[in-house]
């Protein structure tokens, strides 16, 4: 590669590779061959569908690129989901479970290929990811942390081959908001100074707790959770509850792609019943009537 040839962005990386993929081929070939070639085009569907790209899928690994933080971990959150539902159907030691890495760095293109370090960050934080989870950078956590209905855990700073600093690391936390809010609390007991700390540095930031309550009122939408709800049940393959809640243009994308190929419309009604579901402006969902 010449100094010429050398392009340069910023982007958005996502690999995701499988959890013991050495073991399920020991035990059998032919099945894992079959159920890996079915969750790669998965994935590749759902890459596709948030605005990203395939670069490669060698092996057991899948390799992607976005424009944007954003869409790379909505589409994490949305493979994982539905791994998770089709695994539910299996044996437990014939359940294909992937790690997701994603990382927000500079990358070198060649042709379809890219290369660089911010390659290689997104492949080590796909192996700090759980199986069935997903890792990212501080990079990318910059760039969501407010933007998607998720909860993240801080796991520091972690040493990685071949990456000469420490990258600091987030798991996402992907569960329905009940859980999120188990977990928290189970964190609370644990660590009961941190949270005290953690309230003190919020109501020094924003006020009282009844100013923080006033200004949580004023970003809930004037959107109502009961329409939205029942245009997702029964239409929601053409992304009418999308159009009703001011999301013109991913419900036109709902709507030529039949509610993501039943997929994505699904995602959408989870987030409504917990009242995760924003409108057009980023304000949720959240009023019955």
């Amino acid at each position: 590669m010449t100094g010429e040839d050398v392009k340069r962005r910023l982007a958005a990386i996502f690999s995701a590779d499988v959890r013991d993929y050495s073991r399920l081929m020991r035990d059998d070939e032919t099945a894992t061959i079959r159920a890996l070639n079915t969750y790669r085009a998965l994935l590749t569907t759902l890459v596709q569908q948030h605005h990203g790209r395939v670069v490669d899928s060698p092996g057991d690994n899948l390799l992607a690129e976005f424009a944007s933080v954003v869409d790379a971990v909505q589409t994490a959150t949305a493979v994982q989901k539905e791994l998770k539902a089709r695994n539910a159907e299996l044996p437990k030691n014939r359940k294909m479970e992937f790690r997701i890495g994603i990382n927000l760095g500079d990358i070198v293109v060649e042709g379809d290929r890219i290369y660089g370090d911010g390659v290689n960050i997104a492949a080590r934080l796909e192996g700090l990811a759980d199986p069935g989870g997903i890792c990212i950078s501080r990079t990318a956590y910059d760039q969501i942390e407010d933007k998607l209905p998720l909860a993240y855990e801080y796991l520091g700073e972690k040493t990685v081959k071949n990456i000469p600093k420490p990258i600091r690391a987030y798991r996402v936390l992907i569960e329905p908001e009940g859980l999120v809010k188990k977990w928290r609390r189970k964190r609370s007991a644990e660590h009961p100074r941190k949270v005290v700390d953690r309230d003190e540095s919020i109501i020094e930031r924003h006020g009282s707790k009844k100013d923080i309550s006033e200004k949580i009122s004023l970003r809930n939408s004037t959107k109502k959770k009961l329409i939205a709800l029942i245009l997702c049940l029964c239409f929601g393959v053409f992304g009418f509850h999308r159009f009703y809640a001011g999301k013109t243009k991913s419900a036109k994308v709902q709507l030529f792609t039949v509610g993501g190929l039943g997929i994505w419309f699904l995602i959408d009604l989870v987030f409504i019943i917990f009242g995760e579901f924003a409108d057009g402006q980023g304000r949720k969902i959240r009023k019955w009537i």
